[in-house]
């Protein structure tokens, strides 16, 4: 029979089990919310920067829209004079912004008039896989999205009108680098996903690296995190949400084009591994 010695013995182990498994699951849960409240504060406030950064991008195109001297040159179709001008506001608003935008005109039907980074490319039709210009033409209206193109970026475009008709538009797209470089500063690493299906139209992207059926829009230092992402299901992924096991911790949302066309996801990425599994999904 067990002697008292030996019950009491039993019964303080038992205890201490008990008490050292609260312990654990207590803190693994204040561990849990503790990485879910960074999750929904990064997805926050990777979703304000991308609005702001559209904010941005959209008072610039709608002042160059409105800029009498460089609506002058480009009435007069002064190629030469209107790519002068581009030059001198981009250098202006570099000492600020550095190497932050890019400007595109398109002429009165959708074909381009003239590129920052390219003075010699014209005339290349853009209305078929431009939704954004043709909804600009359309409405008369500026205009800022994610948008697909030959790349995926974010583009805002205000119309140049004379005399209450739609003559041009002027466009200004900024890349994801700003938005990376803030997120990455806070520990993050961020991912711009494209389904490759719409290759065909962001011929640029041809080359870029994959993860499953989707390709990387944007530059990344951290390339150990883009192999744990092969390990995520990415199809099944829903309209948001976060991921987290010992391998790799993420939050994300959708892309959506001005149609409502899912085109990808922003994936955000912490830059360490915690030993635990979790999942949040958003309806889709």
């Amino acid at each position: 029979m067990v002697n008292l010695k030996q019950l009491t013995l039993l019964i303080v182990i038992f205890i201490s089990f008990v008490i050292g498994y609260l312990f654990y699951s207590l803190n693994t849960i204040e561990k849990e919310k503790t990485v879910v409240n960074n999750l929904e504060n990064a997805l926050l406030m990777a979703s304000n920067l991308l609005e702001e950064e559209k904010k941005q991008a959209l008072s610039f195109a709608m002042l160059l829209g409105s800029d009498k001297e460089l609506l002058d040159t480009f009435i007069k179709n002064d190629r030469a004079k209107t790519f002068d001008i581009i030059q001198t506001k981009l250098t202006q608003l570099e000492m600020v912004q550095p190497k932050k935008f890019r400007i595109q005109i398109h002429d009165k039907d959708l074909n381009t008039y003239i590129r920052s980074w390219d003075f010699e490319k014209s005339g290349e039709k853009l209305e078929s896989f431009r939704k954004g210009l043709v909804e600009v033409k359309n409405t008369k209206k500026p205009l800022v999205s994610i948008e697909l193109g030959k790349r995926l970026n974010i583009k805002a475009i205000a119309p140049i009108i004379q005399n209450e008709i739609f003559v041009g538009s002027i466009e200004v797209i900024t890349e994801f680098e700003t938005l990376a470089n803030i997120l990455r500063q806070r520990g993050y690493e961020l991912f711009v996903l494209l389904d490759e299906k719409y290759l065909d139209i962001a011929v640029d992207l041809t080359n870029n690296k994959k993860v499953k059926n989707y390709v990387l829009c944007n530059g990344i230092e951290n390339f150990a995190l883009l192999n744990s992402l092969e390990n995520i299901n990415i199809e099944k992924l829903a309209e948001y949400g976060y991921i987290v096991n010992n391998q790799i911790s993420l939050g994300y949302f959708s892309i959506y084009d001005i149609n409502k066309q899912n085109l990808g996801y922003i994936i955000i990425a912490k830059n360490s591994t915690l030993p635990m599994v979790l999942e949040k999904r958003g309806d889709r």
